[in-house]
């Protein structure tokens, strides 16, 4: 590949303003960035240097449990995973010694959680296993489900090797995580957007290219409370396929952001590895996923959740403002990093911008007009923005995973990995820990329920997360001469 067609290739380092803003230490620095993908090659010249992290394999084969091999030199199968941790962390140097691929937070620590091919991610090719349970913890694999509305038990150890990946990273302490790849139910998808609400872990994924829309979605498309991103080409326009006309992002109603996802420099492709142009909603996820890093970097005393209220308010070009959702599959807007990180993330409400607490949420309304409601034939709620889960599940999910209480089976308590003694006192007295402001707004929603309580098992794993962020935070700050 020719020096001008590697230059542009890189049209997302000027439009993100990203030569300033590394330049001026907006690097990642200290800001753990959760990779969810099949293979990845972290020998690849763009990669040296970088702090890449292969965490592990959320698969098995079932029959000598072996875990699943998910480091690969072969390009058909470690491309695009490669070339998604690219987009985070890609040192800009080729193995010719030319440009090559170039990463928004080139200094973000990188944690990559695999699952191999997504064609033999079913349980009959796919034992799951759980990649960084510690000897003494609580295996993801075999604690709970979430079904039909109701938290129950998972001694079989069914599910999605992409959702427990999810789960993992925020188990392990993640601060944000980035998916480009779809698989698993909505109910997988309901329980980690439950854990990803009580942790304050934001989870960004790309919306099904423009080739895939046949297809029957999969994942978290729909899912409330997380951050779906689409792509756009140089010229601002969705991606789009030339032969069908089609654009990105069709099917999804809750798009939060559009960032760059077309003509990138990216490491390989499926023939071989090189400096080659990538293109694909997978890589404007990452692309924004690692400006939240910044960002978290940069402003250490906010929230995650005032920070991506940044990401959604600072779009386009006119600085600081309130969120409007277009209605043209730009969810937000532009990502705008410079006006990102200009912005006090502290400034805004500390919940979660994507969360829809109640069915008179304007964005609940469908392109008849029809307003949310709650389904006469089921009782089921019904938003145009989201399939769920909503604040009453929410409520249920963190009864029994965060304050321990048993799940009820036919009038029967039966306790879980996160039970406690009933005598014990809530989490909040017995960690200190004052309610989130997004807990405090749950509990006054009125439309469709309210969050409460916090406890023990879980919330050793939460208060030691909001631990280790305050340590990393307070050491950023140190770093720039800020007050922690």
């Amino acid at each position: 590949m020719g020096a001008d067609e590697r230059a542009e290739g890189l049209w997302h380092v000027d439009m993100l303003g990203l030569d300033a803003v590394q330049a001026e230490g907006a690097t990642g620095e200290g800001v753990t960035i959760a990779v969810i993908d099949t293979f990845i090659n972290p020998d690849v010249p763009e990669l040296q240097g970088a702090d890449v992290q292969v965490r592990g394999s959320t698969c098995a084969d079932p029959e000598t449990g072996a875990p699943r091999q998910i480091v690969s030199d072969d390009p058909a199968h470690a491309a695009h995973g490669t070339n998604v941790v690219s987009m985070l962390v890609g040192t800009g140097q080729a193995g010719d010694g030319g440009p090559g691929a170039r990463g928004v937070a080139p200094d973000a620590e990188v944690w990559f959680y695999g699952v191999g091919s997504l064609d033999a991610a079913d349980p009959e090719h796919c034992a799951l296993q759980d990649p960084t349970v510690e000897a003494d913890g609580i295996d993801l694999t075999r604690d709970l489900s979430w079904f039909a509305g109701e938290v129950e038990e998972n001694i079989q150890g069914l599910g999605d090797p992409t959702a427990l990946a999810a789960r993992a990273a925020i188990r392990d302490g993640a601060d944000v995580i980035t998916m480009s790849v779809l698989s698993g139910s909505s109910a997988n998808w309901e329980q980690v957007a439950f854990e990803s609400m009580i942790a304050e872990v934001p989870i960004v994924f790309g919306v099904l290219n423009p080739l895939r829309e046949l297809m029957l979605p999969a994942g978290p498309i729909g899912t409330n409370g997380l951050f779906p991103v689409n792509a756009i080409e140089p010229d601002g326009r969705l991606l789009t396929d030339r032969e069908t006309g089609k654009s990105s992002g069709m099917l999804s109603n809750n798009i939060a952001v559009a960032a760059p996802g077309d003509q990138l420099l990216g490491v390989g492709g499926a023939d071989g590895w090189g400096p080659t142009l990538i293109a694909g909603t997978s890589y404007a996820t990452p692309i924004t996923a690692a400006a939240v890093a910044l960002a978290l970097e940069q402003h250490p005393e906010a929230t995650p959740f005032q920070v991506m209220q940044a990401v959604l308010r600072t779009t386009g070009t006119g600085g600081a403002h309130d969120i409007e959702w277009a209605q043209d599959r730009l969810g937000a807007g532009y990502l705008n990093v410079p006006e990102l990180l200009a912005a006090d993330p502290r400034n805004f409400p500390d919940e979660n911008p994507q969360w829809v607490t109640s069915l008179e949420d304007p964005r609940c309304v469908d392109a008849e007009g029809t307003e949310g409601h709650f389904d006469e034939s089921n009782g089921l709620p019904r938003c145009h923005w989201t399939t769920g889960p909503f604040p009453e599940g929410l409520d249920k999910y963190r009864a029994v995973y965060v304050d321990g209480e048993p799940i009820m089976t036919l009038d029967e308590p039966i306790e879980t990995p996160y039970s406690k003694p009933q005598t014990d006192a809530g989490a909040e007295a017995q960690t200190g820990r004052e309610p989130s402001t997004v807990s405090s707004h749950l509990r006054t929603s009125v439309a469709l329920g309210a969050v409460s309580l916090v406890g023990l098992a879980a919330a050793g794993v939460i208060v030691w997360r909001s631990a280790a962020r305050r340590a990393r935070s307070r050491g950023r700050s140190e770093e720039r001469g800020e007050a922690s």
